[in-house]
């Protein structure tokens, strides 16, 4: 089957084209450049460079694809959550295309397809039951998977994400949007020597990650205070941090490892990205348990993409079609 995927939850105007589980292509364009100057998103002008990019990355996607339109099955897309006003113009261009071409449309849910981002291209498949993790810039959540597009939700952050924690901390140290490629490239030069809380560590599979960014802060703040804010505080301030942030999400792993049988481990989102939160976390795996795999994304399908919608969306389709 062949499946067109839109996404358009945030900024990234990305559109991509499946044979089944593999990828013809995936085009994206992103708003990184255009946001930077506000420290973050405004869903206004994400949603006109929605509009400015979609012509030119569907065309790019169909061409990179050599896939007819007339050859496309389905047409999946991002129903939700994001932000409204970007996951509008995403649906009504899925809409337009589905009725064009005659075509089933797909709605997903873009937390399952960061999850299901682990899947692209590889040639193995998870053995159930799965602990599975969004970790990213707006969303840190944990699920449980006893069968395909089975979820239930563990826990969810009370407050910031963690994607969010990295972005802010960057502003706060004077550096750009998005923030975790910053402190990761920081965190390289720097040593764990700064003692930070270990936020929410209690009884729930919850997080909360403002209480551990406003003590950063006030570290920040005070070393400004001292004029002793130094190239030195700030790396080892951001290793710090890092470390920080792997230990919390180990200790949630290790909790659900505790009360729950797992055969598998699967982390997506943007912050995934990050080589010291997934080695940690890999560590872990290897030391505490047996026989557990962990599954991630590729990271040219970390951040926001319309891949993960395609293959979210062929086992939507699996699904049904198993069904009937």
């Amino acid at each position: 089957m062949i499946i067109l995927a839109i996404e358009t939850s945030c900024d990234e105007t990305s559109i991509a084209i499946l044979e089944n589980k593999k990828v013809l292509s995936n085009v994206t364009a992103s708003q990184i450049w255009e946001q930077q100057q506000y420290g973050g998103v405004v869903p206004d002008l994400a949603a006109k460079l929605h509009l400015k990019n979609m012509q030119k990355v569907l065309k790019k996607a169909l061409t990179e694809s050599q896939i007819e339109q007339k050859k496309i099955d389905y047409i999946a897309y991002t129903e939700k959550p994001g932000l409204v006003i970007c996951l509008q113009i995403g649906k009504v261009i899925a809409e337009t295309l589905a009725l064009y071409l005659n075509k089933p449309l797909i709605s997903c849910n873009h937390l399952e397809g960061h999850i299901y981002a682990s899947l692209l291209e590889s040639t193995k498949e998870w053995k159930f039951p799965v602990l599975a993790s969004v970790i990213s810039g707006g969303h840190t959540q944990l699920y449980y998977l006893k069968k395909h597009l089975d979820f239930e939700l563990l826990g969810q952050t009370l407050d910031d994400a963690i994607g969010e924690c990295l972005d802010k901390v960057s502003l706060f140290l004077g550096y750009t949007y998005p923030g975790g490629p910053v402190i990761e490239k920081l965190a390289l030069r720097g040593e764990n020597t700064c003692p930070l809380p270990l936020t929410k560590l209690n009884d729930t599979f919850d997080f909360s990650f403002s209480g551990l960014k406003t003590a950063v802060r006030r570290i920040i703040e005070r070393k400004k205070l001292e004029n002793n804010l130094t190239r030195l505080n700030i790396n080892n301030l951001a290793c710090s941090l890092q470390h920080t942030l792997a230990k919390i999400l180990t200790f949630k792993i290790k909790k659900a490892f505790n009360e729950k049988k797992i055969s598998t481990v699967a982390l997506g989102g943007g912050v995934v990205a990050n080589k010291y939160l997934t080695d940690y976390i890999q560590k872990f795996l290897q030391n505490e348990t047996k026989n557990v795999k962990l599954f991630l994304p590729q990271r040219k399908y970390c951040t926001d993409n319309a891949a993960m919608i395609g293959i979210l969306a062929y086992y939507k389709i699996a699904k049904a079609k198993k069904a009937n």
